[in-house]
């Protein structure tokens, strides 16, 4: 089964498209889009898909997505803004 997650988050400063980590992100698996949601230019969504057999599955893919996200964002401080709730696509 397929899920769509979808992670609010605040970063330290805008994020920068021409940045090499923040152009990476598209090759990363699952991924979907980064937008900005706000006008302050600090908070964004990030989109992403996971693949998962079982509710517990695909919990556990999108923890370990999750960290590699926050990795390649880590110049950019990034801050969870909800708790991540995948949904059924």
């Amino acid at each position: 089964m397929r899920y769509v997650l979808r992670v609010p988050f605040e970063a330290s400063a805008p994020i920068t498209e021409s940045d090499p980590d923040v152009r990476s992100l598209r090759r990363m698996p699952g991924f979907v889009r980064l937008e900005q949601v706000d006008e302050d230019n600090r908070r964004y969504e990030l989109t992403i898909e996971i693949e998962g057999g079982s509710r517990r599955d695909e919990m556990d893919a999108a923890d370990e997505l999750i960290v590699e996200y926050e990795s390649a964002l880590g110049a950019y401080r990034p801050r969870l803004l909800a708790a991540l709730v995948p949904e059924a696509q």
